[in-house]
């Protein structure tokens, strides 16, 4: 499979937000350009808010597809990599928008606790 970069270049000139670090996408060359656009921007927009919770490195995003009839369903493992730790979250849905949400909220959710998980270590409350 392609590893797809995303950090800034896209070569159909569409103005895409350059990132800190990298992000692989695996799997998503069997989606139209239209629908790795968006994904591109959802995911762009995701790691904006985790810069801010985080130190962000690099992000790995595998699609698999698993057709139920005429529909599929969408499988989303992700894998990020701050210099506070490494994540990971995998989600499983119907719609490949909300499952790319999903899995980003995860990693920012996991992020989050990290985070305040610390803050309360930091405070002296052993004497």
């Amino acid at each position: 499979m392609k590893n797809k970069n995303l950090v800034g270049n896209d070569p159909r000139g569409n103005n895409l937000p350059d990132l800190m670090g990298k992000i692989d996408l695996v799997g998503f060359e069997v989606l139209d350009a239209e629908e790795i656009d968006i994904v591109k921007r959802i995911v762009a927009n995701y790691i904006r808010k985790m810069s801010n919770l985080g130190d962000y490195k690099e992000m790995r995003l595998a699609l698999r597809q698993h057709e139920h009839g005429k529909t599929f369903k969408h499988e989303i493992d992700a894998f990020a990599i701050f210099s506070e730790g490494k994540f990971n979250a995998e989600v499983t849905d119907w719609n490949l928008y909300a499952a790319l949400s999903s899995v980003c909220e995860k990693i920012m959710s996991e992020l989050e606790h990290l985070s305040k998980k610390e803050q309360r270590h930091d405070k002296k409350i052993f004497k």
